[in-house]
């Protein structure tokens, strides 16, 4: 598809894309718009993105999140998230961008990744539980990528690009703020629960420590064999780290609670209702 210079609101065309959908782009160095893209953005980090980039840069997740990040809330599905810290310069140029191109590029965020495509369970407006994966294209008039013959499916971009493994790492990521939008104002998270989220989304130094130096591993069952890879594997800790949130904030069957924590909280119910019935 050649760029017919029409412009779209935002940038954003009209036009959904499938995996199976073909467009035009290249980009690579020597074209005259090289790095133009890499300023100026709003760059949500998922949390992949966090391990990635802070484990190329030899920094602990507290040390990243001070340097190169800025926490901003979902407006729909008021859930905290990280965005990253343009250059207080002139063009507001992202941190990694030199004139060879991006200094972290096998460590890039999902975002540059896919670009110039975008998928739309990545954009707010555009989060709903469908079950379809869809995606959009984004224009900008700098960008020289789309007057090319190189073609493309989406699928074919997407593996080119890595995003496999990023969007695979990230599904319990986009399955809780697919959840949280379902249910809506009746899913309204409290101040801790939402520190919860962003603890486990952006921080899994502090996910660790939250496991095996609290009171965690007393009322939750977790397998020894797991409990290992957990505490070595920063993946494995991500994910399960998503388990335990779809369980504790919205009753998903993943992490379950030890037996003596059950019955615990079944006598306080009982007691509960027991009380109501008196004051009744």
């Amino acid at each position: 598809m050649q760029n017919t210079g029409e412009t779209y609101q935002d940038g954003i065309e009209p036009r959904k894309y499938t995996a199976e959908s073909r467009f035009k782009f290249a980009c690579h160095k020597g074209m005259e718009c090289y790095t133009h893209c890499c300023s100026d953005l709003n760059i949500t980090l998922t949390p992949y993105d966090i391990i990635r980039m802070k484990n190329r840069l030899g920094l602990t997740c507290d040390q990243f999140l001070a340097i190169y990040t800025k926490p901003e809330m979902l407006v729909r599905t008021r859930l905290p998230v990280v965005t990253l810290k343009m250059l207080d310069d002139d063009k507001k140029s992202c941190p990694f961008i030199t004139p060879e191109g991006c200094a972290i590029y096998e460590d890039r965020p999902l975002s540059c990744r896919y670009y110039p495509l975008g998928m739309a369970a990545f954009r707010e407006q555009e989060i709903q539980p469908t079950g379809e994966d869809f995606y959009f294209m984004v224009r900008e008039s700098h960008c020289l990528g789309f007057q090319t013959d190189k073609e493309w499916t989406v699928r074919e971009w997407r593996k080119d690009q890595g995003v496999e493994i990023y969007d695979e790492i990230n599904q319990g990521w986009m399955e809780f703020m697919l959840r949280k939008k379902s249910f809506g104002f009746q899913a309204e998270l409290s101040e801790e629960s939402r520190k919860m989220f962003f603890m486990v989304s952006s921080n899994v130094d502090t996910l660790r420590r939250f496991i095996f130096e609290s009171s965690f591993l007393d009322k939750y069952d977790v397998e020894k064999d797991l409990l290992e890879q957990i505490r070595t594997d920063e993946v494995v800790r991500l994910r399960f780290g998503f388990d335990w949130l779809q369980s504790a904030l919205f009753g998903a069957d993943k992490v379950k609670l030890k037996e003596h924590v059950l019955n615990a909280h079944k006598e306080q119910a009982q007691k509960a209702m027991k009380a109501a019935k008196t004051r009744c």
